[in-house]
């Protein structure tokens, strides 16, 4: 008998108390580990954009010595396919030809999308067959709107009269000190926006806002609407693309500061000194 109720008070079940003990623990242990996961989650997406920056960097001195040294411009919103902006441009050069081609020969084709040209962190979606803008109306309607996350920095490539080479930025200002792209505000609200317009357009147009950048603006994603801005997800700063193929970032701090302008022309002789 005695062994029967040392067996019972040994099952016995946890009181209410120990119970609410028990789940206060887990709660705390959750608030704090989260923002871990979030941190390690964000930081992953950082890697994946700097690595997407980096092919860009690739295709940016291939597409250079393919072209007798010139960096590749915004180019001209024409139905003139072989005058599209720089992302269309690089297209051969990161492993993205037949969708260069099929472009090219006038060939619709809705079904790709281009994951360097997209920032992980927004979870954008790739492509749309729908609301083009630029030479791609009416026909052309079921093509991609392939988009894109970064922008050129027109200073540093201005129009089609008048194209830098690498040589050129190298004996002025440096190619380590001078940005080529960098990534682009986005209004939150537009994450899952699978139109192209608003500073946002898509890969088969050019010297349109949605594929370049010029303004001193720095600031992360929020609600505050599209514009001439450079920004990105992330809660350090924003990733730029050097014309040397470095991808270095750039804090908020530096929002507005003409120092900044320093790297976003390649004729000021003055150096752009920023930690990493």
């Amino acid at each position: 008998m005695v062994r029967i109720r040392t067996l019972m008070r040994r099952w016995r079940g946890f009181t209410l108390i120990e119970l609410l003990v028990v789940i206060a623990i887990m709660a705390i242990l959750m608030g704090l580990l989260l923002p871990a996961v979030q941190k390690v989650r964000e930081a992953a997406a950082r890697m994946s954009c700097t690595n997407n920056l980096k092919q860009i960097g690739i295709a940016l001195h291939n597409y250079a010595h393919m072209t007798s040294d010139r960096i590749a411009y915004n180019g001209v919103n024409t139905a003139t396919r072989g005058d599209w902006c720089w992302a269309f441009q690089f297209l051969p050069y990161i492993e993205q030809s037949a969708l260069y081609d099929t472009a090219i020969q006038g060939t619709p084709n809705s079904t790709v999308g281009v994951k360097t040209y997209l920032c992980p962190a927004r979870g954008r979606p790739q492509y749309s067959s729908a609301a083009l803008n630029g030479p791609f109306h009416g026909p052309y309607t079921d093509y991609a709107v392939n988009g894109v996350s970064f922008g050129a920095n027109t200073n540093a490539g201005p129009g089609a009269s008048n194209r830098v080479t690498l040589a050129t930025v190298t004996s002025i200002n440096g190619t380590s000190n001078t940005i080529y792209v960098g990534e682009q505000f986005l209004d939150v609200g537009s994450y899952q926006t699978r139109d192209a317009n608003n500073w946002h357009e898509n890969i088969y147009t050019g010297n349109l806002g949605g594929s370049y950048r010029s303004a001193l603006e720095l600031r992360k994603d929020d609600t505050s609407g599209q514009g001439n801005k450079w920004g990105s997800p992330f809660s350090g700063g924003v990733p730029f693309l050097f014309c040397d193929g470095g991808v270095r970032n750039v804090s908020y701090a530096w929002n507005g500061s003409t120092t900044f302008g320093y790297a976003l022309s390649y004729t000021n002789r003055t150096p752009f000194s920023i930690n990493d």
